[in-house]
C-alpha cells in the first residue's frame, strides 16, 4: 500500500504541498527583491548627498576663485598708485604745494650737531671758568679748538642744536 499511496503522490500531488514549496521560494524572492531596492535607495540617497554637496562646494569655491580675483586686481591698482606716487615729478608737485623750491646749483648745505640724551634734561655747554684755567681732559681742548677754529659748530647756551653752513 504504500507504494500505491507514493505513486499516488506523485502523480497527483496535494495542493497544500505544493502550495508551500512555491511560497518558500516565493517569499525567498520577495526578501531578496525588496533588500536590493533598498540597497538601491539608499546608494542613490548616499548618491544624491554627495552630488549636492560637491555642487555647493563647486560654487563656493568659484566664489572665492572671483573674490582672489578682485583682490589680485586691487592688489595691481595699489601698486600702480605707489609706483605713480613715489615718481620724480609727483614728490616735486607735492614738494612745489608744501612750499619747497630748487636751491641753486652750487648751493650751501648745513650740518647740525644735536647734544647726546634727552632735549628735556639737555643742558648746555659748560661755561670756561673765569680763571681760565682747563679743566677738562685734552678731549676737551681739542674740541674747544676745533670750534673755535669753526669746523664743528656748539650750541650756546639756550640752543639745543647748533647749524653750519659749508659747501659740499
Amino acid at each position: 500500500m504504500a507504494s500505491r499511496r507514493l505513486a499516488v503522490s506523485l502523480a497527483y500531488p496535494r495542493r497544500e504541498v505544493s502550495a508551500r514549496g512555491a511560497t518558500r521560494l516565493d517569499l525567498r524572492s520577495l526578501i531578496l527583491l525588496v533588500g536590493l531596492l533598498a540597497l538601491a535607495a539608499f546608494a542613490g540617497v548616499l548618491y544624491l548627498s554627495q552630488a549636492s554637496t560637491a555642487a555647493a562646494l563647486r560654487y563656493r569655491l568659484g566664489e572665492v576663485e572671483g573674490e582672489a580675483r578682485d583682490l589680485t586686481e586691487q592688489n595691481l591698482i595699489l601698486r600702480q598708485e605707489i609706483a605713480d606716487l613715489g615718481r620724480l615729478s609727483t614728490v616735486e608737485e607735492r614738494a612745489a604745494r608744501l612750499g619747497m623750491v630748487d636751491g641753486p646749483a652750487p648751493a650751501l648745505y648745513v650740518a647740525c650737531a644735536t647734544p647726546k640724551g634727552d632735549l628735556a634734561t639737555a643742558k648746555g655747554p659748560a661755561q670756561p671758568s673765569a680763571a681760565g684755567g682747563n679743566q677738562g681732559t685734552d678731549r676737551d681742548l681739542w674740541q674747544e679748538i676745533v670750534s673755535w677754529v669753526g669746523l664743528v659748530p656748539r650750541p650756546g647756551p639756550n640752543q639745543l642744536a647748533a647749524l653750519n653752513a659749508e659747501h659740499p
